[in-house]
């Protein structure tokens, strides 16, 4: 295996707030707490201290949760108690309830989060750092999860579904799980994560309970814990934010300021916004129904149902019934920080950039502002793709290029230099300027022909160019259709190769160790993509 690395804001897709924030950039720095640096965790830790959480009631749901693993993950029992020291730190990432985990970077951001907690032991051996995987079971989006990518297919569980993923039967899922055998073919018994993926689904009756044991099974020995924030117990935790939001719709003034300094400072610009808040920023939630609550003439009202409250029934609503409320996206990240001793959150660029629109609405809830990370991206590489990129000249760094800048590099290194006629087009403007004030002098208005006739020579030049630069190609074109190939291997559709390909495609192509090489390879504080050749 040889590993080579490149910083994050060389590859070309990292923009924004996001690049921004990398960069350390100080105009940035009202919109966050502390910058992510390994030295700072002493403040920040000192800093989080300051804000209570409920410990008790967290552990209770963490070993209900967790307490049917516990014969299975020697360990693992003892990872959950460590929640109810005061000593005891997490570092979440979250994410959608993707099937079979999804794209690859559904991977990438757990073992971001275990490597953190492992270098974070070392450097502050005094305190406990536990991995947490955030399931967001409250998500409706069933058509953003439903599917896998492997071996350039794309298998899909067909499903009518309502309310919230985490409730969703299992039933039925059988058919997709075929699917992918018959792919898999006669290498099935190499796959070491298609039988958990298999169990998961079959063995557990809703698509929470499946994707935390399909999770465990991968990650449980290296410290993860997972939760289930779809609790009755926990939201009554979070009731009284629910409450002060949605009456004094304090999220909505927050982010609608943070928004406004955010484009006057050309941070970023108002097309490029990433969330932008309601009035009221929580759904109602009930099997089969996740709908937004909004207010109209003081009655609060369930979209798409009869559903209505005035303000005394809202309030008794939520104080009776407060997993019935479920935060959006704007109040998501405040509910995980009000239940969780968090001090990071790891995320995806696109997820780091509409929490810089949310420091507003923590301070207004005096809740935490936790660090912020990104998480590691990697591009795997096999044995042969590696050996012809050799042939052709191109390092892996250089892949993140354009096909363009690839295929000029290719050429030039196979000893095709650009033609390029510079010489003969200033010798042609000079002869045509000759030859304009020679017949200027006899007849001026000829001069204009003169000039034509210089145009038509010089597009005749390029042309030629052009011709010539198609027949050099032309000559190298198997070298240029392999470099293609590999091109969009690696970056399937033009996009980055963690965004399409599934844990069970790099099972096949590169073993059965992979998640230890990732977690050992993850390392969020390098900021840096990662690049594996095996």
């Amino acid at each position: 295996m040889n590993v080579s690395k490149v910083s994050l804001l060389d590859t070309g897709y990292i923009s924004g707030l996001t690049k921004a924030y990398i960069a350390n950039d100080a105009s940035l720095r009202p919109f966050y707490n502390h910058y992510f640096d390994i030295e700072n965790f002493e403040k920040a830790i000192e800093e989080r201290q300051k804000y209570d959480i409920n410990r008790v009631d967290l552990f209770e749901v963490l070993n209900q949760q967790h307490a049917p693993f516990y014969d299975q993950f020697t360990g693992l029992a003892s990872t959950v108690e460590l929640i109810k020291s005061q000593n005891t730190f997490t570092i979440t990432t979250g994410h959608q309830l993707c099937l079979a985990t999804g794209p690859l970077y559904f991977i990438y951001k757990i073992a971001s989060a275990i490597n953190l907690c492992s270098k974070l032991k070392k450097r502050y051996p005094q305190y406990n750092f536990v991995p947490v995987y955030w399931m967001a079971t409250e998500d409706h989006d069933f058509e953003e999860i439903n599917h896998i990518h492997i071996f350039n297919k794309k298998i899909t569980w067909n499903k009518d579904v309502e309310g919230a993923t985490g409730r969703i039967s299992t039933a039925g899922i059988e058919q997709f799980l075929n699917e992918i055998n018959q792919l898999l073919g006669d290498k099935v018994s190499d796959f070491n994560y298609f039988a958990h993926v298999l169990k998961a689904y079959l063995s557990n009756n809703s698509l929470a309970e499946a994707t935390r044991y399909l999770v465990l099974n991968l990650f449980a020995d290296k410290g993860l814990l997972v939760l289930d924030p779809d609790n009755n117990l926990l939201k009554d935790s979070f009731k009284d934010i629910i409450k002060k939001d949605i009456l004094d719709q304090l999220s909505h003034a927050a982010v609608t300021d943070t928004i406004k300094q955010l484009v006057d400072q050309n941070l970023i610009k108002e097309e490029k916004i990433q969330v932008k808040p309601r009035n009221i920023n929580f759904f109602y939630l009930k099997d089969k129904l996740r709908s937004r609550i909004t207010l109209e003439n003081h009655i609060y009202k369930v979209l798409e149902t009869e559903i209505t409250f005035n303000e005394a029934q809202l309030l008794q609503e939520i104080e009776e019934f407060s997993e019935r409320f479920s935060p959006n996206v704007i109040m998501r990240p405040v509910y995980q920080e009000c239940i969780l001793p968090n001090l990071v959150y790891i995320g995806g660029a696109g997820e780091l950039s509409y929490w810089f629109e949310l420091k507003g609405v923590f301070d207004a809830h005096q809740i935490y502002f936790p660090m912020l990370a990104l998480r590691n991206s990697f591009l795997w590489i096999d044995s042969k793709q590696s050996e012809k990129l050799t042939q052709l000249g191109i390092s892996p760094a250089e892949l993140f290029d354009s096909i363009e800048t690839l295929t000029a590099k290719t050429l030039k290194n196979m000893g095709v230099e650009e033609l390029l006629f510079n010489h003969e087009e200033a010798l042609t403007r000079e002869l045509f300027e000759q030859i304009k004030t020679k017949i200027a002098a006899i007849d001026a208005t000829l001069a204009a022909t003169a000039e034509g006739e210089k145009m038509k020579a010089l597009k005749s030049i390029e042309m030629l160019a052009q011709k010539a630069a198609k027949a050099q190609k032309n000559k190298h074109d198997i070298s240029i259709n392999q470099l293609k190939k590999i091109k969009d291997s690696l970056f399937p559709e033009g996009g980055l190769q963690e965004r399409y390909e599934n844990i069970l495609w790099l099972n096949l192509k590169f073993g059965n160790n992979i998640i230890d090489q990732l977690i050992a390879l993850a390392e969020v504080d390098k900021k840096e993509f990662t690049i594996i050749v095996s």
